[in-house]
């Protein structure tokens, strides 16, 4: 089932931007810098602006909703270390201020609008079940967000815009959980962001200490009707309009879901529900067409796992697809546990042995988890339990080396008569570290149970629920969490298990987290699945967790995949082989059924891929000696070697652009017809605006407590360590005449408190903008002084570093399982590398340029789901086959010349730090004649989110810039330096029109002024 194509809300939404699939926006904003621009937007925004032509949404609104935004992120950072939104968490955000907005101030229209687009678009789809939206479908919106995606700051920030439209006052606000453990999450997370809340400990004879304070209760404390005593709680409790917010509300059991739904439903009637969830792909199908609907209408952003994934947040993972078995279900059993062991074993000695480079990947060491849905089986089926069952593995490895010796070699051999679906051995790629090295069972056993002895179980009595496991009198290695103790215990002690007591110990759970753990592996605790916040799970085997419904499925696997990454980007790196190890969640089950039941619940979230290697072929590699490349000594820092004192330059001037545009809407010629609201049009009034300064006469009135704090927070921030600030400098500052602002010429009139806060936050603007321009111009002076000259040879690695893998250079390729088609023919060309290197076919687009340094040179594509490293956009495509012709066309013109090309990485390229990001172009081009030689540095993609004339990129092809890096800087240093003699050139060709690239300006300047610019040619 497609359940996109139903969510019409999320595709309203798209459409008022031009899109169809929210892809369209992921492609463009995706690798867009995280922050804000000089002149205080978002570079979100920026691009939002440009790059969609058939946006119907106003520059004014974007304006508005962008420093909306903007100001939520402060409110959340009130008590916790700063976060700045990632392009899907401001777009869900931004789709939420576009609806509360219209429900605000255009409800009418906006049911209207929606009603004619559904209209158009359930007939161009041929959706029949969804009827019109009435006033009554929009009290609800639902986040589809795959855990791990930040879905707890979205609910802040929703908190937040429901207050600044001030939809009503509520009566009641409720944060509901499914448990107590992410109770006590969310509670601790609100304060964070300054949000006045309270936990509901089983009272409320205290009252609610606030207007806006939101309670946080689980939903297992509502009853429909109180009966007895105990902490429930009737719902009439919370009489009246209530915002309620409700996390991960969806369990999978029919008859509780029911149940919760329609408390929820008495909770939330008259008043507002927001909802988060990663598992509606669970939940929602054509068979309950009433839920469909409602999530139908209310769902209004979708950033399900599959996206996520794609993004490339997260871990990678791996689940064994069993298609026979020619094993018993014992031996099935006996091999998936070695194999997982195996596994974990492979990971923790990776780990241990590159413990400095797990570091930099924010990589914690590997955690094996069983994950259990009952401790006690079925006695009167014969059923065992699953969690004894694992133990008594665990014993029997401990026990029997020779048992699990024999097994290992079977799975490293390929033996073990377990096949997939192309009728090989599961693990015949799997395990190839240990494959090279060896296992070595006198290290296994020290590294995963902490050495040799005697198996031993101890009940921990200082932590309820708690078992120890050890081996003689090491460390506890392992813990196991359940809920039934003395089920539990009897169960083992029919297996000749005898748990012993431990009175001293406190919980071996809570050190899981610590640093220097023992524990290795953890049985059988719900905690993981309902709130638990570890990084360090990296294998998992499946008890009967997988007989249960999707949802708690997709929690599982959504917590198992949670990945830190390098500086906290919390995206795979894929750079090491090592790391892409550890960046891998390996998932097992002691059951097939298990395993089943697992990948079924995947496939509803669309995220199993087809992985193809595509080979590359290195070109020219005997010239690559001779070509020069520039490098830097990476180990040299301007923050750590320099301290920089802010003062004024005079080398230094920027504008600041406040005019907002604020176009005013008018509605004309609206009239009722039938219940709905027709014919409306909108008349665009555009303000005068004036370059002003800021007046001196307001200077006094400004919170300066305020501006400092703010300032050493941005600093902070910025990672400007080494800045030191003087709070005069900062006074002189807005007195001077290093900068104007463009704004309405009574921006600083001041007639309340508010204008006052106007004016101080436009005094931070600009304190902001200089001093990242400062910052910069001295930060570009040391780079550019510490740049030098290298070979290609020697730099290959890093400069090819996105294909590096075990087996030589590769692209990856994923695509989605269901294109078996498309699958074959890639598979087939792959086996055929003449054509895959010299033919440009459709199955796997690609360029075939013999200049360049490796081939082939894949193409960006709609039917491939993901290409690592990406493929080339439009504008690098045609510049290669533009280039490519005209090499054709002018042989006798370059017949002495020597000419290469290389695409140029983003990251492991070479990179220039201008003033707000790294900057890498697209392409190096060498020019070579003897022992003359003309690098050129070359970026086709143009000037779509420009900031006009004065864009760095622009900027960086000139030779007297005084505050920035250029190339020709750059060029008269090194060779000066090094005495050499070769010639750098930098070439921006833009394939954005000169009218899309003025659009919105209120001064633009004119085409020519452009083309005046050196090396910048219109495409």
């Amino acid at each position: 089932m497609n359940l996109e194509k139903y969510l019409i809300l999320n595709k309203y939404l798209l459409s008022l931007f031009g899109v169809n699939e929210f892809r369209e926006l992921q492609e463009k904003l995706k690798d867009a810098s995280v922050g804000t621009d000089s002149n205080g937007r978002t570079y979100f925004l920026n691009i939002l602006r440009s790059a969609f032509e058939n946006r119907k949404i106003s520059d004014d609104a974007l304006f508005i909703y962008d420093e909306n935004v903007q100001s939520y992120v402060k409110k959340i950072n009130f008590r916790r270390e700063p976060v700045s939104l990632k392009y899907f968490q401001y777009l869900a955000v931004l789709f939420t201020e576009i609806v509360l907005d219209n429900l605000k101030n255009r409800k009418f229209e906006f049911i209207y609008n929606l009603n004619e687009f559904l209209r158009a678009y359930i007939q161009e789809k041929n959706i029949k079940i969804i009827d019109e939206f009435t006033e009554g479908d929009l009290n609800k919106l639902a986040f589809w967000m795959a855990t791990g995606s930040g879905k707890t700051l979205i609910a802040h920030i929703n908190y937040y815009q429901f207050f600044h439209y001030n939809l009503f006052s509520p009566d009641n606000i409720l944060f509901i959980t499914p448990n107590e453990g992410l109770s006590k999450q969310h509670f601790e997370e609100l304060q964070k962001s300054g949000i006045p809340s309270r936990l509901y400990g089983g009272s409320l004879n205290n009252g609610l200490k606030n207007e806006r304070e939101v309670l946080v209760i689980e939903m297992t404390k509502f009853v429909e009707e109180k009966k007895g005593g105990g902490v429930t709680l009737p719902v009439e409790t919370f009489e009246g309009r209530n915002l309620i917010f409700v996390d991960e509300g969806h369990k999978g059991k029919r008859s509780e879901e029911q149940k919760w739904a329609k408390l929820r439903d008495k909770l939330s009637e008259n008043g507002f529900v927001f909802e988060y969830s990663a598992t509606f792909g669970q939940i929602l199908s054509e068979k309950n067409k009433e839920t469909l609907v409602e999530y139908a209408k209310s769902i209004v952003f979708d950033y399900s796992y599959k996206y996520f994934y794609l993004d490339g947040y997260g871990k990678d993972f791996s689940v064994l697809n069993v298609k026979g078995t020619g094993i018993s279900e014992q031996e099935f059993q006996e091999v998936m546990f070695i194999a997982n062991l195996l596994s974990f074993y492979e990971q923790l000695l990776v780990y241990e042995e590159n413990v400095h480079l797990a570091k930099e990947y924010n990589i914690e060491k590997p955690l094996w988890i069983f994950v259990g849905a009952t401790v006690t089986g079925k006695k009167e089926a014969g059923e065992e339990s699953d969690v004894v069952q694992i133990v008594e593995f665990i014993n029997r490895v401990i026990e029997d080396e020779d048992w699990a010796k024999w097994w290992a070699k079977k799975i490293l051999n390929g033996e073990t008569n377990l096949k997939d679906e192309k009728d090989n051995d599961v693990f015949q790629n799997s395990f190839r570290y240990l494959r090279e090295r060896g296992v070595d069972f006198e290290d296994l056993y020290r590294r995963v149970f902490g050495g040799r002895g005697g198996f031993k179980i101890y009940e921990i009595k200082n932590a309820q629920g708690e078992f120890g496991l050890k081996v003689g009198e090491n460390n506890y290695f392992g813990v196991i969490n359940i809920g039934d103790v003395s089920g539990f215990k009897k169960q083992l002690e029919t297996k000749g298990i005898f748990v012993e007591q431990d009175v001293i110990s406190g919980s071996l759970f809570d050190d899981i987290k610590k640093e220097g753990s023992s524990i290795n592996i953890l049985i059988g605790s719900r905690k993981f699945i309902e709130g638990w916040d570890t990084w360090r799970v990296s294998s998992m085997g499946l008890l009967n967790i997988g007989r249960e419904q999707g949802p708690q499925i997709i929690q599982l696997f959504g917590r198992g995949v949670r990945l830190k990454g390098k500086e906290m980007s919390l995206k795979r790196s894929g750079e090491n082989s090592y790391i892409r190890l550890l960046e891998t969640l390996n998932i097992y089950g002691i059951k097939a059924d298990y395993l089943s039941k697992f990948l079924e619940a995947i496939r509803r979230e669309e995220v199993e891929f087809e992985t193809i290697e595509i080979p590359v072929k290195l070109q020219h590699e005997e010239k690559w000696k001779d070509l020069y490349t520039l490098t830097k000594d990476e180990k040299r820092k301007f923050e750590e070697e320099e301290v920089l004192r802010l003062e004024l330059d005079d080398k230094i001037y920027f504008r600041i652009d406040l005019s907002l545009k604020a176009s005013m809407y008018s509605s004309r010629e609206r009239r009722e017809e039938g219940g709905k609201i027709v014919g409306i049009e909108t008349a665009e009034i555009k303000p005068e605006v004036k370059p002003l300064f800021f007046p001196e006469d307001k200077l006094n009135l400004l919170d300066w407590n305020r501006i400092w704090q703010e300032i050493n927070e941005y600093k902070i921030l910025m990672g400007f360590w080494n800045l030191v600030i003087n709070k005069e400098v900062l006074r002189n500052l807005l007195l001077s005449n290093r900068y104007n602002i463009l704004t309405l010429p009574d921006a600083f009139d001041i007639k309340t408190q508010k204008d006052v806060k106007r004016l101080e936050d436009i005094a931070i603007l600009v304190i902001k903008k200089y001093i990242e321009k400062f910052y910069r111009k001295y930060a570009n002076q040391f780079e550019t002084e510490h740049l030098r000259y290298d070979t290609f040879s020697n730099q290959k690695g890093q400069l090819l570093l996105p294909f590096v893998s075990e087996t030589g250079e590769k692209y990856v390729v994923q695509i989605d399982k269901e294109k078996k088609e498309l699958i074959n023919k890639i598979r087939a060309l792959v086996k055929d590398l003449a054509k895959l290197i010299k033919e440009e076919t459709e199955e796997l687009p690609r360029i075939y340029f013999d200049k360049h340094l490796f081939l082939p040179i894949l193409i960006k594509s709609n039917k491939i789901d993901r290409i690592t490293p990406a493929g080339l956009e439009e504008s690098e495509e045609k510049f290669i086959k533009d280039l490519r012709n005209y090499l054709r066309e002018n042989k006798d013109r370059f017949k002495d010349y020597e000419v290469y090309l290389l695409r140029n990485f983003p990251k492991s390229g070479r990179g220039f730090r201008l003033q707000w990001a790294e900057f890498y172009p697209d392409f190096i081009l060498w020019i070579k004649k003897g022992e003359k030689q003309i690098m050129v540095f070359i970026e086709p993609h143009g000037l779509e989110h420009s900031k006009g004339l004065n864009d760095e990129k622009i900027r960086f092809a000139g030779v007297n810039d005084s505050e920035g890096i250029t190339i020709k800087k750059i060029e008269q240093e090194i060779n000066k330096k090094e005495k050499k003699n070769l010639i750098l050139e930098y070439f921006l060709l833009s394939q954005t029109p000169y009218e899309r690239l003025i659009q919105g300006e209120v001064r633009p300047p004119s085409k020519s002024e452009y083309e005046k610019k050196p090396r910048f040619v219109f495409g």
